[in-house]
């Protein structure tokens, strides 16, 4: 989705919105996308990446039951939303959002459930999550998959994406 995708974040960063994202498991190929393209500052307030069970931690203030799980992700977008607001004191009133993926990814390890990952987003005005189940394959097409979902999610939630 090259052409799709470009269009997509120029959209994205076009919309007037701000934004901290995080993500834990999978879906850095998504912030990097945001990140790699001109004019990310417009969009982008923050990204984090709390990978390990304490980094998670230390981001949320708690460890959710789950790290791959539709409760997870509306914490982590309930907390990046929260660092959006505290970013955007002295810009007055703009529209911001807290963004989140966690995902289960192919591991080298035991794990249980299947291979999926959860998006969240939070407003002023809505949360919502949503559930991306992935077919087994090998991390990086997987990777690829869930940050190109993800990427469609945060469009769609801003209204600017099918």
């Amino acid at each position: 989705m090259p052409d799709e995708r470009k269009e997509l974040i120029e959209a994205i960063q076009a919309s007037g919105h701000r934004a901290c994202l995080v993500a834990s498991g999978g879906g850095t190929g998504a912030i990097h996308a945001l990140l790699s393209h001109p004019g990310a500052s417009r969009f982008v307030l923050e990204a984090q990446v709390p990978y390990s069970v304490r980094a998670m931690f230390d981001y949320l203030g708690e460890q959710p039951g789950s790290a791959c799980s539709p409760e997870a992700a509306k914490t982590m977008a309930g907390r990046a939303y929260e660092r959006a607001l505290v970013f955007t004191l002295a810009e007055g009133i703009v529209p911001i959002m807290g963004i989140a993926c966690t995902a289960a990814l192919q591991t080298s390890r035991q794990r249980r459930g299947a291979d999926r990952a959860w998006f969240g987003v939070r407003t002023r005005t809505a949360e919502q999550v949503r559930l991306l189940e992935l077919e087994p394959a090998p991390r990086l097409e997987q990777e690829a998959a869930v940050s190109d979902a993800w990427l469609l999610f945060i469009g769609e939630c801003m209204g600017i994406a099918p």
